[in-house]
């Protein structure tokens, strides 16, 4: 993939770096495809430290890794609601903003502030415990969730603008015939159906529970997963499918690099990011399972340049959290250079710093209730 070329390069000036082999390591455990080569290799050539990279597809197995304590992880990327439940069991140490200087050199964007607000309250509703988050995670990427959509399907993509939540869940109405897909993980999926209701997605009755698993089986979906679902809608596999706005674009990034035109793309398959929707933070945080504390500071403080950051963001596909890494995105508007001016265009048009709308961060719920939630999914997709 093409690839910025960013003041980075200063920190890549030789000088006599102590052997992978035998220097200190970082161990990472992260998502798939969420960490660019290029700032590993950055990372390592500055520090000498080395990065061991274990990759677990859902927070919920985040959490059981670190609970497990089976590896001693020393930096963890989990979401806001996980991050809510693992201070609660203190999982998580307090970081030293000494260690992180660039904390104060970047300003976090008013939606990652507002998620931060929202955790905030969330757990004092909860718990009647106020809690700053701050002291325990970093933001390492933002986003949205939104309905990918198959633009070779007539009267699709204005069907979404037009009607909303209602084309994807409404099966029997719109488009009967299309197929649709929904991201793999319960809880998702019940806050999705609440905010078709027109619920708040974070609260749960039994009443509510009934209604999404009737909003859920009447979508009809023919496919529960999470990478695939938007391959299956780039190649005309699936017409329909929730899944987060950073999967999109990452597909879109890689058909840039192909040499297709931002438009040749969304001409083909795009995203409706619906309002309301969900919002999700994903998060650095160092667990008690750390034993190179130095190693996680670093790595912290090395993600929060904004060349870093936005070097990051050029190869996974989500948004940057601080305003400092976004202008460095769209300084590259007006490049010469085909893919980075589509890369920043790509992040105007889906990750517009100054858009405005309804978006709900999940919070962490009780365990009964992710296990009844759970539970009515999994009926849901025995029925399909």
């Amino acid at each position: 993939m093409k690839k910025l070329i960013l003041a980075i390069a200063i920190m890549l000036i030789a000088t006599a770096v102590v052997s992978c082999s035998s220097g200190p390591t970082l161990r990472l455990l992260n998502w798939g495809e969420y960490l660019n080569e290029d700032v590993i290799d950055a990372f390592e050539e500055e520090y000498g430290i080395t990065i061991k990279q274990t990759v677990a597809s859902s927070n919920e197995l985040f959490y059981s890794k670190i609970v497990s304590n089976t590896t001693a992880y020393d930096l963890v990327i989990p979401s806001d609601y996980m991050v809510e439940k693992m201070v609660e069991e203190d999982l998580l140490l307090e970081l030293d903003y000494s260690l992180i200087p660039n904390k104060d050199l970047v300003t976090y964007m008013a939606g990652v502030d507002d998620i931060y607000a929202s955790m905030t309250a969330t757990t004092l509703a909860r718990t009647g415990e106020t809690v700053d988050y701050s002291v325990y995670a970093v933001p390492y990427f933002w986003g949205t969730y939104g309905i990918i959509y198959n633009n070779r399907v007539d009267g699709l993509e204005e069907a979404l603008n037009e009607y909303g939540w209602s084309v994807y869940f409404d099966a029997e109405t719109y488009f009967p015939d299309a197929s649709r897909g929904m991201y793999d993980v319960p809880q998702d999926a019940y806050a999705t159906a609440l905010i078709y209701l027109g619920e708040n997605p974070n609260d749960y009755s039994q009443d509510l529970l009934d209604s999404a698993q009737t909003i859920l089986q009447n979508a009809h979906f023919s496919q529960w997963a999470d990478d695939a679902l938007k391959r299956d809608v780039e190649a005309g596999n699936l017409d329909m499918a929730f899944a987060y706005t950073g999967d999109y674009l990452d597909r879109l990034y890689i058909q840039l690099d192909d040499g297709r035109t931002l438009e040749e793309v969304q001409a083909d398959f795009n995203i409706y990011v619906p309002d309301p929707t969900i919002v999700f933070i994903d998060n650095m945080v160092i667990p008690y399972t750390a034993t190179n504390l130095d190693a996680a500071h670093k790595f912290i403080n090395f993600l929060l340049d904004p060349e870093i950051m936005a070097l990051n963001a050029q190869s996974v596909g989500y948004a940057v959290p601080t305003e400092e890494a976004y202008d460095v995105i769209i300084s590259y508007l007006d490049s010469e250079d085909s893919y980075l001016s589509s890369w920043a265009y790509a992040n105007q048009t889906y990750y517009n710093k100054d858009r405005e709308g309804t978006y709900y961060p999940m919070t962490s719920l009780p365990s009964t209730f992710v296990d009844d939630i759970t539970t009515m999914v999994d009926a849901v997709k025995v029925s399909s």
